[in-house]
């Protein structure tokens, strides 16, 4: 996928080549909310080239820039017919300006362009400004809940939509 516009962004998928680029805005999403996250900035940062390139190769990865400068991105996984939406984040100065919303919508179409019947994801418990996003994207609660990596005394909820 190539750059689309609409809104307030540009968005684009990272190719494995443009590791540098993720690696850059998943840290800044890490120390902007470590809470919403399982991974952490040690963790992040003990990365190798290869490593981010690797999970570039796994996954959809897209970003949003405003005037070339990163401002926000997710991530999107398929392991059967649903696919799931993760790691998304918006920088606080760019929050407020619709870009979440075009980075769930972008998700959502590549999703269903390859052949998704449903996207799921996890919410930390009380991160309601995450869970009213989501719920205006059409995502519900399944009742799931667990930890949010194991050993992690936070607590995480899925959310479902049809796609």
């Amino acid at each position: 996928m190539g750059e689309t516009r609409g809104g307030t962004a540009a968005i684009r998928r990272l190719e494995p080549a443009r590791w540098a680029v993720f690696r850059e805005v998943r840290l800044r999403a890490l120390r902007d909310a470590p809470g919403a996250f399982g991974q952490t900035v040690e963790h992040a940062l003990a990365r190798t080239p290869e490593d981010w390139r690797a999970v570039l190769r796994t996954r959809a990865q897209f970003v949003a820039t405003i005037s070339g400068v990163t401002v926000g991105t997710v991530g999107v996984t398929t392991d059967s017919p649903a696919a799931h939406l993760i790691s998304m984040w918006v920088a606080p100065s760019a929050r407020g300006r619709g870009i979440s919303d075009q980075l769930i919508s972008t998700a959502l179409a590549w999703a269903a362009g390859h052949g998704c019947t449903a996207m799921c994801l996890e919410v930390t418990e009380g991160n309601a400004a995450a869970e009213n996003l989501y719920r205006r994207h059409g995502f519900v609660p399944t009742g799931r809940r667990g930890p949010v990596e194991p050993g992690d005394p936070r607590t995480e909820f899925e959310m479902r939509r049809p796609l």
